[in-house]
């Protein structure tokens, strides 16, 4: 729905039209159907008047605030207090089908005057928020996507009509560009974004992405946790280093998961049942449950996520199971808000999802094929666990918020080690049991100015331990194959500021001081090594921009970096000492949305310079070690769109190519044709959606097509294989009428067999190929309920 802001002006014609025909008190009181997303509040008010015909204005300028969700059937008077709960503001009517947003009277001592009011800190976007903008968050304080001078890619998934149970990380990479994972199985995957892939392979190097739950940072050196989106606002994906405001592991980017927050103004509750099949494999279903529970009116709510589902497996391992892949998510959110008064906020917030895989999701003779032979399982349990509390207001003409969280997340996997049993002493069929545990404890404190992103100053403190623990057993004797106990202490201080410079044209600059400690011990077999590494590292940023108009911007932005370095186990007598590694990337583009709204356009290249890439690698006995690669270089573009030719039909397409080589070794030797691993050269997307009325019902078509391009596994000699070069077909169809929604799905609709990824179990793979074929053709049904 597009909506235009109501002026105060605009309230003399339907004042005009009250006086001269008045209504009576029936028409007054009529009631509507409201369906109003959480948002902007002069993208609510116009949403409202175009439902009720009603005119909302406001003299001056409307304060910068976001109103919560509006649904249900009432009079237009209950639906504006609602939208303006808690804002400090309220209705007042001044005609049959006109109001006027007033300031709410508050009691006060004599001689004291009133203050203009003020909306809780935390929600207020920038002031010249108008309906259909965009609110991003992924950079530490409200800004406007059209105008914000940085590669931002956003999946909408308040929305969604995706028909998908527990959305995970890989259906949002297939709905924007740049975005690239393994596929090792739920819960197991690393993310790359645009080209900064260093290893498909999970060892003791920190990822080159942070995964972000809300303002908790949920991974360090930890795989995806791939924390299904249910009740999700939207994704952020934030492309480029992000050093200056996130730290150390930010080579690629941030991957940003923004959810729905309590509402303190009305109950709510959404319950979805799911039917899946897929073809040449199993059923699955599931089961999602939310409930939004105001505990007192316009000040404390809670607001609970449940979900459960059972994905069918494709893979037969011969003679032993069929489906044998098939995976169970459960997991459930709880959060609580709590506004002590109209400038504070207490968000509490915990999170727990348990992913258990029954066996890998490879076959070893070739892509056409979802059948191997394994002699024993290799399930997989990823267990992960946050808390998190959020405190945020004003003081003064300053907005504070302070957070800090915990994340415990435990991955415990079993693979078949029977080809390297006689180089670990052991005979015959053999088990490798991989026991991990990730802990990270964040705590930060920023400042910002009130209702403006012009400038954001910030300390935090970072403890992220892991411990892993790896066994090898042949029936008779079971060995401690590896050992690594890792500790790292970041203690930083961070800001970034805008300055005007002429019309339309302004530069910021980032930095963020930080002191990195890491404490490590590894060993193997034949021996081990402990070290104490620390590092004092400044990460700068610094973009040049130009807004030629509120709708579009172009700039350019340069940022940087870092890893730590530490130790990892070598196969040798003693473990060996990884060097940090550093990347610094230029960023060229520009975004575009035309004045009806109906079109928008984005691009941008980019070039990244990696030094002394930290890469894992695999050991002759099959075992993960760490290493300095050498030096790399990236050029890529991107480009993407969205246009409506009619009002009910959208179109959005985007493509991007990537050229990413390891040109250097770490002792200088230059290099012709060295593919960093995992991301492919070329991607694209095309979207087609249709939306409809027939009689009472609402529906949605979409047809999307997706193209991925070739990657390589690793560039190591021996294990520099292919994957990838297929095309994939999906479509969409929801049926929704009142408060329930009917939804209908196909995946891989000509069921393609291409190789999404050529690796599976590292024991094996030097002794011939791997594949790991897509996910054959799916049907799902889902039938949805709303109170």
């Amino acid at each position: 729905m597009r909506a235009r802001a109501v002026t105060f002006a605009s309230l003399l014609l339907p004042l005009a039209e009250a006086i001269a025909s008045p209504t009576s008190a029936a028409a007054q009181e009529r009631q509507y159907r409201f369906d109003i997303p959480a948002g902007p509040a002069s993208a609510s008010l116009s949403a409202f008047s175009e439902v009720t015909g009603i005119g909302v204005g406001w003299s001056g300028e409307l304060p910068s605030l976001r109103t919560a969700r509006v649904r249900g059937r009432m009079g237009p008077e209950a639906a504006l207090q609602r939208l303006l709960a808690g804002s400090g503001l309220r209705a007042l009517r001044v005609g049959a089908t006109a109001y006027r947003i007033v300031p709410t009277a508050r009691r006060r001592p004599p001689g004291v005057t009133a203050s203009p009011p003020r909306g809780p800190a935390h929600l207020a976007p920038p002031a010249n928020v108008t309906a259909g903008d965009i609110v991003v968050t992924g950079q530490k304080r409200p800004q406007l996507l059209q105008q914000l001078p940085a590669s931002v890619a956003i999946v909408d998934l308040a929305g969604s009509t995706t028909g998908h149970i527990s959305t995970g990380s890989r259906d949002v990479a297939l709905s924007i560009e740049g975005l690239a994972l393994t596929n090792l199985g739920p819960g197991r995957n690393r993310q790359f974004i645009r080209g900064v892939a260093d290893s498909p392979f999970n060892g003791a190097s920190q990822s080159t992405v942070a995964v972000q739950l809300d303002d908790t940072r949920v991974t360090f050196d930890a795989p995806d946790p791939d924390i299904r989106l249910v009740d999700i606002e939207q994704i952020e994906i934030l492309k480029g280093p992000q050093g200056p405001l996130y730290g150390s592991g930010a080579l690629g980017g941030i991957y940003h998961i923004v959810t729905r927050k309590p509402d303190s103004a009305a109950p709510a509750a959404t319950v979805r049942a799911v039917a899946e099949a897929v073809e040449h494999g199993g059923p699955g279903g599931g089961f999602e449950a939310i409930l939004n529970v105001p505990l007192v009116d316009d000040r404390l709510a809670i607001r609970g996520v449940g979900y459960v589902s059972r994905e069918g497996g494709w893979i037969d391992n011969i003679g032993r199971s069929q489906n044998a892949n098939a995976t169970k998510v459960t997991g459930a959110r709880l959060a609580a808000r709590w506004h002590p008064d109209i400038d504070w906020t207490v968000d509490l917030s915990g999170v727990l999802q348990d992913v258990n895989t029954r066996d890998s999701q490879y076959v070893t003779s070739s892509d056409e094929t979802v059948k191997r032979i394994s002699t024993i399982a290799e399930p997989t349990d990823n267990d992960f666990r946050s808390v998190a509390a959020t405190i945020q207001g004003r003081i003064g003409d300053f907005d504070v918020l302070g957070t800090t969280s915990y994340v415990d997340h435990r991955l415990d996997s079993t693979l078949d080690s029977t080809n390297v049993s006689g180089l670990f002493g052991l005979s015959g069929t053999s088990r490798f049991v991989d026991e991990r545990k990730y802990t990270i404890v964040n705590h930060e404190l920023r400042i910002s100015p009130v209702a403006s992103s012009r400038w954001l100053a910030g300390v935090s403190y970072l403890l992220a331990a892991s411990r892993n623990v790896a066994t090898i057993a042949d029936g008779q004797r079971n060995l401690i194959a590896e050992r690594l106990h890792r500790r790292v202490t970041e203690i930083a201080v961070f800001g970034e500021a805008i300055q005007p410079l002429t019309a339309g044209l302004s530069t910021s600059v980032g930095a963020r001081l930080f002191r990195t400690v890491a404490e490590d011990e590894a060993g193997e077999q034949n021996g081990g090594a402990s070290e104490h590494i620390s590092k004092t590292v400044l990460s700068p940023s610094l973009t040049l921009s130009w807004t030629p108009s509120p709708r579009s911007v172009v700039y350019l932005r340069y940022a940087r970096a870092l890893r730590p370095g530490g130790l990892a186990p070598s196969g040798q007598s003693t473990s060996r000492r990884f060097d940090s590694d550093e990347l610094g990337t230029t960023d060229l583009g520009f975004r575009h949305r035309n004045s009806s709204g109906r079109m928008s356009l984005s691009a941008s290249l980019f070039h990244t310079s990696w030094s002394h890439i930290q890469s894992d690698y695999l050991l002759p006995n099959g075992l993960v070690s760490t290493r300095n690669a050498g030096r790399g270089r990236i050029y890529g573009a991107e480009a993407n769109g969205e246009w409506r030719p009619l009002d009910k039909v959208l179109v959005s397409v985007g493509a991007s190519y990537v050229d990413a080589h390891l040109v250097e070794t770490e002792a200088g030797l230059e290099l012709d044709d060295r593919r960093l691993p995992i991301t492919p050269d070329l991607t694209a997307r095309a979207v087609l959606q249709h939306r409809t009325t027939i009689g009472s019902w609402s529906t949605a078509v979409s047809v999307q097509a997706n193209y991925i391009g070739r990657a390589r596994l690793t560039f190591d000699p021996d294990l520099d294989r292919t994957m990838g070069g297929y095309a994939t077909l999906s479509s969409t169809a929801q049926l929704a009428r009142d408060r329930v929604t009917f939804s209908a799905r196909i995946d891989n609709l000509v069921d393609i067999r291409g190789d999404s990824f050529a690796f599976g179990n590292p024991f094996s793979i030097m002794d011939g190929q791997q594949f790991t074929p897509l996910r054959p053709r799916t049907f799902t049904l889902s039938v949805a309920r709303t109170w």
